[in-house]
């Protein structure tokens, strides 16, 4: 009896199964999604410090700690027990709208008090994308990984000024909200202005890179692990030219003027993440 339990034992560890027979490492055909383990451990850790108001953890985006995360859904599709297929993830659009009301030029009496409104547009756009391959080693709950992926991305915000008070040979210095918008305590600063600003958007951002990682999971249960990776890599950048667009009365129409600033290339060889990353995996 005693070698036959034994013997059970030893076929279980090389199977690497839960008593229920459920593997516990990842299988061919199967995916894999990481989140950021680092708000876990603090939760944890401040069960212990005399707080009662901690903070639940959430899940967050793995990358260098959620203080910092890399904002990309990443995930893995395992072609082997041992060959994964990397890939990762952002498409981040952000529109936003600021209103001023303010007193409407046209109204010379005052007597109705007529407003106008100048409309503040802000907008972004931020793409990301990573593909690459994971291989592994390890005869136990403890597995190394290491591969390499390549990334891509693509980013540039702007801004665009709708003005309510319009600029005429009657109004060549409407008034009008200072630029950049600064909220004061009983509103946005205006002031009668001869020129203003329509529209002022940052270069586009084009960005390839190539990085090598290396790390370690454990598999605290079935499906599940925990791991912690590094990764070393190049990277290059390039920005465009922002564009700045202002208006003014010439004495018979208005004009337009573009302005082009900055423009910058950025080429960098090191560790994108030298804190390193600790991820929590979950296969199925």
């Amino acid at each position: 009896m005693l070698v036959l339990c034994f013997s059970l034992s030893v076929i279980q560890a090389q199977d690497l199964t839960s008593k229920k027979g459920i593997p516990i490492l990842p299988e061919a055909g199967e995916y894999g999604l990481s989140i950021d383990a680092v708000p876990f451990f603090e939760y944890a850790g401040n069960l212990f410090n005399g707080n009662s108001f901690n903070n639940a953890p959430t899940w967050d985006f793995p990358g260098l700690g959620h203080g910092n995360p890399m904002f990309t859904i990443s995930g893995k599709y395992f072609k082997t027990a041992n060959t994964a297929y990397r890939g990762r993830v952002r498409i981040g659009y952000h529109n936003e709208t600021i209103k001023n009301t303010l007193w409407d030029q046209t109204d010379t009496n005052m007597v109705d008090l007529k407003t106008v409104e100048d409309k503040w547009t802000y907008s972004s756009l931020d793409i990301s994308i990573g593909l690459g391959i994971e291989k592994r080693r390890g005869k136990g709950r403890v597995q190394g990984i290491y591969g390499a992926m390549v990334n891509l991305s693509v980013s540039t915000a702007g801004n665009k000024i709708k003005y309510g008070n319009e600029m005429s040979a009657k109004y060549p210095t409407p008034l009008s909200t200072d630029y950049p918008w600064v909220e004061e305590e009983n509103g946005y600063a205006t002031s009668p202005a001869s020129y203003r600003v329509t529209k002022d958007n940052d270069g586009l951002t084009f960005g390839i890179g190539v990085n090598a990682f290396v790390g370690v999971e454990y598999f605290f249960a079935p499906k599940m692990s925990i791991g912690g990776e590094f990764d070393f890599g190049i990277m290059f950048a390039s920005t465009g030219k922002s564009k700045y667009t202002v208006e003014s009365f010439d004495g018979t129409s208005v004009k337009t003027a573009e302005t082009k600033t900055g423009g910058a290339t950025h080429f960098c060889i090191d560790n994108s993440n030298t804190g390193g990353a600790i991820n929590l995996t979950f296969y199925f």
